[in-house]
């Protein structure tokens, strides 16, 4: 009995281990968007601004190598299925028409096969199938400390701008151009091409690690326009001085 008793505790140990692990795991392919706020209704990390810096990380294993091709998507959310002409954002200095310049269907992006859904594409999640664009890019060898995106965002905290293990992208968004009633929603990923030319999902960032451009946001003001804000603010108080000084 005693000698069962020692196993149990042991196996429970070990078990209690794994899990601790498996919760604390940092996901291979992750977003973050700089002073993003985690909103937990949607399990997305959504932007303070409609200008802002999206970062993709990628923690190198046997299947998602430094030299592959990692893709983000950006899609037009809510769901919208017919062609509409609500605006543009902007990708890494790039205007994007919306939804002229984009693809309807589910990423990856096909190129041979029609764009249809098939069980190897990316899951549908709530967002898809609607209007999107997909950028393709290259992870250098600039790394930062491996953090766990949702939760930052969750707790507020900064992003690490040091460190190494966890390679990352960065990518300026502007969505103040695009119809207020709209955001863009982005997913990271690899590819993989079958015989017959149909492009797959390979892996993919959890959707709890996904992010997106924030509803009825305010545009970051211009250096200018603050510097106008402040003058202003600045005569009506002289102002004030010299009404008091005269009465």
């Amino acid at each position: 009995m005693r000698f069962k008793r020692i196993l149990l505790i042991i196996l429970s140990g070990i078990i209690t281990n794994l899990y601790a692990v498996n919760v604390q795991a940092i996901p291979t392919l992750q977003l973050d968007i700089g002073g993003g706020s985690y909103d937990s209704s949607t399990d997305t990390i959504v932007s303070a601004n409609s200008s802002f810096t999206i970062y993709a990380y990628l923690i190198t294993n046997s299947h998602n190598s430094l030299g592959d091709t990692y893709y983000i998507s950006a899609a037009l959310s809510p769901r919208t299925s017919e062609p509409v002409d609500i605006g543009f954002f902007t990708f890494q200095g790039n205007d994007i028409e919306v939804t002229g310049d984009m693809t309807y269907g589910v990423p990856p992006l096909e190129t041979v096969v029609t764009q249809g859904f098939d069980p190897g594409d990316l899951s549908r999640h709530g967002i898809f199938e609607t209007y999107f664009s997909e950028f393709g890019f290259q992870f250098s060898g600039d790394q930062i400390s491996q953090y766990n995106t949702a939760d930052r965002a969750d707790s507020g905290g900064e992003i690490p701008s040091t460190g190494t293990g966890m390679y990352y992208a960065a990518f300026t968004v502007d969505t103040s151009n695009l119809d207020s009633d709209y955001i863009i929603h982005f997913d990271l990923y690899n590819e993989t091409i079958k015989n017959n030319g149909d492009v797959d999902i390979s892996s993919f960032a959890p959707f709890s690690h996904d992010a997106e451009s924030c509803h009825d946001c305010t545009p970051v003001p211009e250096p200018s326009t603050v510097l106008l804000l402040g003058a202003g603010f600045a005569g009506l108080w002289i102002f004030k001085r010299l009404i008091m000084v005269i009465t």
